[in-house]
């Protein structure tokens, strides 16, 4: 079971300088509402554009290594400082703990097992990411970050379920039942019988170049023995 302990946030978004942490450990429920203190601070003042939806972009980013919309990495970073932004995520699945890290100028991506970093040889150290890294961390978290928008952030920048592409349906559906290896075994399938059928074909050319030669050759050997049956008879009138 994933288990969000901690995120930490500097430099991302509305989030200056300053270091926020919101710890998350033993506890089953959190809360968060925000505080405009522009706006006097209190239950009387606007909660709106206080912060809450960049701590769920914040955690969208450090999991998946993009926010909630398709807003470009760099623009993540906060516009007053513009450098340094850096995200972090500590959780646990299970009986071990993880921590993801995650930055822009400077670009930075590690990701940690029980305190060990196991970045993939893969992992582009310029871009802040790795592919391989990522499906790992997908595959410990048991989730991607189209089902993380649907099930998760549930905001309404995410485009509807019923509105999606009936592909991208099932796919959200088979990871909730978790049913998502008959569809990889499906696709293994289907890429065997593709190539099963394109080595067949490739047999079948090789079977009807053969066939084809073997006629040629046929017809030679007919028109030897015609021309030599002519010569033996000519020989014969000969004589």
């Amino acid at each position: 079971m994933l288990t969000i302990k901690q995120l930490t946030v500097k430099n991302f978004m509305s989030v200056g300088n300053a270091t926020q942490s919101i710890n998350f450990a033993n506890k089953n429920l959190v809360l968060v509402i925000g505080e405009n203190m522009d706006l006097g601070g209190d239950d009387a003042g606007a909660r709106n554009g206080t912060g809450k939806t960049t701590i769920v972009n914040a955690l969208s980013y450090a999991l998946f290594g993009s926010a909630l919309t398709s807003i470009k990495k760099d623009n993540l970073i906060n516009k007053t400082n513009s450098k340094n932004m850096l995200v972090t995520v500590d959780f646990s699945v299970n009986n071990d703990t993880y921590r993801i890290e995650r930055g822009r100028k400077p670009n930075i991506f590690k990701f940690l097992v029980n305190s060990t970093e196991v970045n993939e040889e893969d992992t582009d150290e310029s871009q802040g990411e790795s592919r391989k890294t990522q499906e790992y961390i997908n595959k410990v978290i048991n989730l991607n970050h189209n089902l993380f928008k649907h099930i998760v952030s549930l905001n309404t920048y995410t485009e509807p379920f019923l509105s999606l592409r009936p592909n991208d349906q099932r796919e959200i559906i088979e990871l909730l039942l978790g049913i998502t290896q008959l569809s990889e075994k499906a696709e293994v399938l289907k890429n065997q019988i593709k190539s099963t059928k394109d080595s067949l074909k490739e047999e079948e050319i090789k079977i009807k170049t053969i066939q084809q030669s073997n006629e040629n050759i046929q017809k030679s050997i007919d028109d030897i023995k015609r021309r030599e049956k002519l010569w033996n008879t000519k020989q014969e009138k000969n004589k």
